[in-house]
């Protein structure tokens, strides 16, 4: 054990609480180096580590019977989960949540895009497949805690679990983790939240891991071709038809050539002459109507923010907060005030913000503890 010991920073010894001695952890294990190193650290740090695959839903063609692989639970995958298990001497399982990913996520993903709206399914993905279904698993398998390979802390103080960034703000996946609760959390462990992706990439060459060099998955996992025009062209066929092109004022600039190919912010593939710049401003589901304005109509401050989740008790008491807000993933943070208003909240930015998505979360800060966050359900233009 002392061997081992030292191939890891000291940033990661003595993490395993001393009431706690051989608690059963299961692992996460997507066939990326990220989780791999979870794995093995948790081994390291004296747990019982038990490694465990999911299988997602992924699409069948009908055209060419061939099976369109999820990046996320490829064969690729599964095998390089499955090396990095016996690597490490530890059980190993796969299980199948195809039919409950399909529902949850997949069908949200299409109905919110019908609803003109523009979803985050890992988002969805953490919340009901992960946060739900997967931890149930644990559970049933007398699991203790469920370990994932994201990059965001949890800092355990007085029986609450406070909520960081990760220490790589460049890999910080906080964002997609927001509709975790303290009773979920009090269940979870990210071994890898406080190293940087180049730290985590040595530690797997130090330990001869099999994925040490694997490339990282990008884009959403059920569309592995990246095409999400296509994709909803053969899910959401409200969205491929054409409709009408309008300004502000509803007058009609021209035609689209379904919803499926625009996004708030657009500037390209508009079709429309002139010299006038004209972007994306709304997708109009009602009247299949795309939306188009200035750059300058894309900056807002006020928001409404529906489905909220203050992860820390001290800001779900409060009626008006002053936080941080994150609109997007990769987004800057910005100052702003919250203000409860029934069941949702108006959320006003000091600067104004371009490109407010509806559809898309909107994650709170205070200073690096992630608190909170929520789906923007629109802009509240009145009041910018």
């Amino acid at each position: 054990m002392k061997n081992k010991q030292s191939l890891f920073s000291n940033k990661n010894k003595g993490t395993l609480f001393s009431d706690e001695k051989k608690k059963r952890v299961i692992v996460a294990m997507s066939g990326g180096v990220d989780s791999s190193v979870a794995a093995a650290l948790l081994k390291n740090q004296g747990y019982e580590v038990i490694g465990i695959f999911m299988k997602f839903w992924t699409e069948d063609n009908d055209k060419t019977d061939l099976v369109r692989e999820n990046i996320c639970c490829s064969l690729d995958a599964a095998t390089a989960a499955r090396a990095v298990a016996q690597k490490l001497g530890i059980p190993f399982y796969v299980v199948n949540f195809a039919n409950e990913f399909k529902k949850a996520v997949v069908d949200y993903y299409i109905k919110e895009y019908e609803e003109g709206r523009t979803p985050n399914p890992c988002v969805i993905c953490n919340r009901d497949i992960k946060g739900e279904v997967l931890l149930k698993k644990v559970l049933d398998l007398g699991g203790d805690y469920l370990a994932t390979g994201h990059y965001a802390q949890i800092k355990r103080k007085g029986g609450i679990c406070h909520f960081y960034q990760g220490s790589d703000e460049k890999k910080d996946q906080s964002y997609f983790l927001w509709t975790l609760t303290q009773e979920k959390l009090a269940k979870m462990l990210f071994p890898v939240g406080n190293l940087a992706k180049p730290e985590v990439r040595d530690l797997a060459r130090k330990m001869n891991l099999p994925t040490a060099e694997r490339r990282e998955s990008q884009g959403i996992c059920f569309i592995p071709d990246r095409n999400v025009a296509d994709f909803l062209r053969r899910h959401g066929k409200k969205l491929a038809k054409s409709g009408p092109i309008l300004d502000k004022e509803g007058n009609v600039l021209g035609q689209h050539d379904g919803l499926i190919n625009y996004t708030i912010g657009q500037r390209e593939h508009l079709g429309l002459g002139g010299p006038d710049a004209y972007y994306v401003l709304e997708l109009d589901s009602r009247k299949n109507a795309l939306v188009v304005g200035e750059d300058v109509d894309l900056f807002h401050k006020n928001l409404i923010v529906e489905d909220v989740n203050w992860i820390s008790p001290e800001f779900a008491k409060k009626e008006k907060a002053e936080v941080g807000g994150r609109i997007r993933y990769g987004h800057p943070i910005e100052d702003c005030v919250t203000i409860k208003v029934g069941s949702e909240y108006q959320v006003s930015f000091v600067k104004p913000q371009r490109a407010i998505t509806p559809g898309q979360s909107i994650v709170f800060y205070h200073k690096h503890e992630m608190v909170g966050g929520g789906i923007i359900k629109k802009i509240n233009n009145q009041k910018d």
